[in-house]
């Protein structure tokens, strides 16, 4: 049996970072249910609305926590984070006002001092947890002056929200690898995800159907997690698994019937854009690939994959393949920047 029945979690949650997610479940051990509130107004630049989809994602789990968003008028409450007795009372009686079974709340639990004045104000109690920031040392402040450096602070539902899944595809020889590990090493913001085939194949030609299930299943499962909890705002993908099924028909002259036993219960798993590289560049022939002409048939079939999946990749011929994708990395970047500078203010 807990100490109180329901407890109160109020906050912006801009953005939902990890800390807030410890507030959220140290709360949970205290009432036997929490209600949480996400505020916000119609002038921020992520939604109230997109901020309260992150903390249900983060607690779809756990049915005794449950999760509303309520608008403000910022001319009326006031949005500081910085305490007062005076605001924190207005606030009070606007949640009083506003909150479907707000009498069932017996206490408030936050980490500012708002909570004691909201809850003296209406004789319940409250509890402060980490005031200090000693068990996780983050604010959606630090975040928002950089969020590039915090991203790992961030919740996984917010990252899934900001995050750029960018496939490399294209036939063999084409410098997909070669561009993905580049960008990776240029820039402590890329993760590259590797072609998982090349773990597993020696040469292309010879690869098993038992061979080729298991590239897809190890693939689709690692980008599964990547796509859960992205360890970074750009995920570069050496290649997918839709690219392992063009391998498959084309190899093994399959049908659907047989992909669709491949993939078993999965789905293929899909990037945000896809760049694919023409085989049009110095041929590199290290014993293990396609010949050129089996290559720019490879490469043929696997556009045809990519368009039965209602996937358009943009064409990349010109050798300065790698300075085309870092453009476009960098322009998400900025964007990620920008929507974060706009949240500062």
């Amino acid at each position: 049996m807990k100490k109180y029945n329901k407890a109160l979690v109020i906050g912006k949650f801009l953005p939902l970072h990890k800390g807030h997610l410890a507030l959220i479940d140290f709360a949970a051990t205290q009432a036997e249910t929490v209600s949480v509130c996400v505020t916000g107004h119609d002038g921020e630049v992520i939604s109230c609305t997109k901020r309260a989809r992150w903390v249900i994602e983060s607690y779809m789990q756990n049915s005794s926590i449950s999760i509303c968003n309520l608008s403000y008028d910022p001319s009326k409450l006031n949005e500081s984070s910085v305490s007062d007795i005076k605001s924190s009372e207005e606030w009070a009686e606007y949640l009083k006002a506003e909150l479907e079974n707000f009498s069932e709340i017996d206490v408030i639990i936050g980490s500012e001092m708002y909570v004691k004045y909201m809850a003296d104000y209406l004789g319940i109690s409250y509890i402060i947890y980490d005031e200090k920031r000693e068990d996780m040392p983050i604010s959606a402040t630090d975040i928002k002056g950089d969020i590039i450096r915090y991203w790992d602070y961030l919740s996984p539902a917010a990252k899934r929200s900001f995050v750029q899944h960018i496939c490399i595809c294209g036939s063999e020889s084409t410098g997909k690898s070669t561009v993905c590990k580049r960008l990776e090493e240029e820039y402590g913001f890329v993760t590259m995800i590797p072609e998982i085939g090349r773990c597993l194949v020696g040469k292309s030609a010879l690869c098993e159907v038992g061979t080729l299930k298991k590239i897809f299943s190890i693939h689709n499962d690692l980008l599964q997690a990547v796509k859960n909890d992205p360890p970074t705002p750009i995920i570069l993908w050496d290649t997918d698994n839709i690219t392992t099924l063009s391998y498959l028909t084309f190899l093994h002259s399959f049908h659907q019937d047989v992909i669709d036993e491949v993939m078993g219960e999965r789905q293929a798993v899909l990037a945000d854009k896809y760049f694919f590289f023409e085989p049009n560049i110095a041929f590199h022939d290290d014993g293990t690939r396609f010949d050129p002409t089996e290559a720019r048939l490879l490469s043929a079939h696997h556009k045809h994959m990519y368009s039965n999946y209602g996937i358009s990749p943009e064409e990349v011929t010109t050798e300065e393949r790698c300075e085309v994708v870092r453009q476009y990395i960098l322009q998400e970047i900025e964007k990620l920047k920008h929507t974060f500078e706009i949240a500062k203010r």
